[in-house]
């Protein structure tokens, strides 16, 4: 039996915790991946970023906490049901093969307002494709349309064995007054359940990050930590 081999990262500035440094364990890129590795990954902790799989490895913090929902047990809050209400008319259509090129512009717009020192269109092309996609995994689109055709966000996914890994959603900030993260991932959760599948992951969850905390509203969740899930109070 071949053993996957873990490698240490050189350190790079926390992403999430200012004035940190972050270190990963990086899966062996010439490793062949099967769906059933990856979701045993994605089940261990890991995360996908392109062709890479990653869990943080830093010796003096153990903030990132991988979360994922266990959609049959999910309840949804008053407010995430008022966020529905205000959604009904968006169509949700899951797209098996996606090309990027049709969500470019949706996608730098985001970026654009989200993080404005990505200012080049060829920079977001590029990051695009290298970040959200990769040579070997299934990923797919969950694209959310208004009644006129109008695309107004879009929500990578990759299959797992037991559920899908929410890689990243981006919107049309246009419309940010319908909360429409919060809605993608509802609308996920509503997928999953009909597919009879167990969870979806979110990513990473950090506590003391205020713009990661929206994760921990969908109830209930769970965190992996000490190389187990447990419920995340």
């Amino acid at each position: 039996m071949t053993t996957l081999r873990l490698y240490q990262s050189t350190p790079a500035p926390c992403p999430y915790l200012s004035g940190r440094t972050a270190y990963h364990h990086i899966s062996d890129p010439e490793f062949a991946m099967s769906p059933r590795l990856y979701s045993s990954l994605i089940e261990a902790g890991f995360r996908r970023a392109g062709n890479r799989i990653h869990r943080p490895n830093c010796a003096n913090c153990d903030q990132c906490v991988s979360l994922r929902i266990p959609v049959a047990e999910f309840a949804a809050s008053k407010n995430q049901r008022r966020i529905l209400a205000k959604n009904r008319d968006i169509e949700a259509k899951v797209v098996p093969e996606p090309d990027p090129r049709e969500y470019y512009a949706i996608y730098q717009q985001y970026i654009s307002h989200r993080h404005p020192e990505t200012d080049s269109m060829q920079n977001v092309e590029d990051t695009f494709e290298n970040f959200l996609f990769s040579n070997w995994s299934q990923t797919f689109a969950i694209e959310f349309k208004l009644p006129d055709n109008e695309l107004v966000c879009v929500a990578i996914c990759d299959p797992l064995i037991n559920g899908w890994s929410a890689v990243y959603t981006f919107y049309n900030t246009e419309f940010s007054s319908r909360s429409l993260g919060t809605y993608a991932i509802l609308q996920q959760i509503k997928l999953l359940r009909e597919l009879q599948l167990e969870y979806l992951y979110l990513g990473y969850w950090v506590n003391d990050c205020e713009k990661m905390n929206y994760k921990t509203r969908f109830r209930p969740c769970e965190g992996y930590r000490h190389e187990q899930w447990k419920s995340v109070d």
